[in-house]
């Protein structure tokens, strides 16, 4: 009987012995294979990204004073024109005959004067009628320089060299007096407009230096100033209207082109994260960070997102390392793999 209970005690100490062994081996869990990057630097800044338009510089709606019927479209849409030079040319035949009739008044006023100058030398001509005679010649001179001027008019000319943006006028139709017949466009410096939203506008100066990008041309990159921010806000949209001015001698930028604009805030200073790896707790925001092959969970102030992720203000410093990928498998003090 003693042997017995010898042999059964030998039995449960050596299943407990393995038991325990087992549970001990349990513990030991195998390391998380994480992905990670080094907190190498804490100037990295914000920078904002807008939705630009290219406009040009100037913008000049050409038109006829007196209006008429179109006889002849010079030029088109694109077309470079020169200080000068014709664009659109009216029927003139009212204007020719309103100016030979002016033009025969001041002959006969002209003639009349003559006559009478030498009458009114020899003082045998009134005062009175020496002076109307003289009012009668500067109405008819008057007269005729307007008739020149309407029969000019005639004839629509480019006051400064530019690009044609648009053409209303077509041959054999008719315009009114001050209907635009075209917009004449000054495209050797342009202007890039966007909308800043009233939250942001008070990081924004003029003179502020940005970057632009124009995905129409291949993703062509560009460096402006602010030259102007507007001074009332939209009361749709509560934003402020900035403008960069561009020198464009080659011509490459077009009206209506769209180009994203970067600009940097510098009073927003931190750290740029991958979204990814700051986590939202009950508590606030938080990411894992790697320190003696453990991975430890820290809480952190992340402001804003950016172009690149998430700007991190407080938590991080130079030197840590923050775990990118795999920390939906970490827990406290978890043993780590780093890949």
């Amino acid at each position: 009987m003693k042997a017995f209970k010898r042999v059964l005690f030998i039995i449960i100490a050596i299943g407990l012995a393995a038991a325990c062994k087992h549970k001990a081996v349990e513990t030991e869990r195998a390391p998380v294979r994480v992905e990670v990057m080094a907190i190498d630097s804490m100037g990295g800044g914000l920078t904002r990204t807008y939705v630009g338009e290219v406009e040009a510089k100037e913008s000049i709606a050409l038109s006829f004073a007196t209006g008429g019927k179109v006889e002849r479209v010079l030029v088109r849409p694109g077309d470079r024109v020169t200080a000068g030079q014709k664009l659109v040319t009216i029927s003139k035949s009212t204007a020719q005959n309103a100016y030979n009739s002016a033009k025969a008044t001041l002959d006969q006023a002209e003639d009349a004067y003559a006559r009478l100058k030498k009458v009114h030398d020899q003082g045998s001509l009134a005062e009175v009628k020496w002076v109307e005679m003289l009012t009668t010649l500067e109405k008819a001179r008057s007269m005729e320089q307007i008739a020149r001027k309407q029969l000019e008019d005639c004839a629509l000319v480019a006051p400064s060299s530019g690009v044609v943006g648009e053409c209303r006028a077509t041959a054999g139709g008719s315009l009114l007096p001050g209907e635009s017949a075209v917009t004449l466009l000054n495209v050797q410096q342009v202007t890039v407009n966007f909308s800043v939203p009233e939250s942001e506008i008070a990081s924004v100066h003029e003179g502020q230096e940005v970057n632009l990008l124009v995905p129409a041309l291949d993703d062509l990159a560009l460096t402006g100033k602010i030259a102007e921010c507007g001074m009332t806000a939209s009361r749709v949209s509560h934003s402020y209207t900035v403008k960069v001015d561009l020198p464009n001698h080659e011509r490459r930028l077009l009206p209506g082109m769209i180009c994203k604009v970067h600009l940097d805030a510098p009073d927003s200073r931190g750290i740029v994260v991958p979204a990814k790896c700051v986590q939202t707790r009950p508590n606030g925001q938080s990411v894992w960070v790697i320190q003696h092959g453990k991975a430890m969970r820290r809480m952190v102030q992340a402001t804003e997102f950016v172009a690149n992720g998430v700007l991190v203000v407080d938590g991080l410093q130079h030197g840590d390392t923050l775990v990118t990928a795999g920390m939906e498998h970490l827990y406290q003090n978890a043993p780590v793999q780093e890949l």
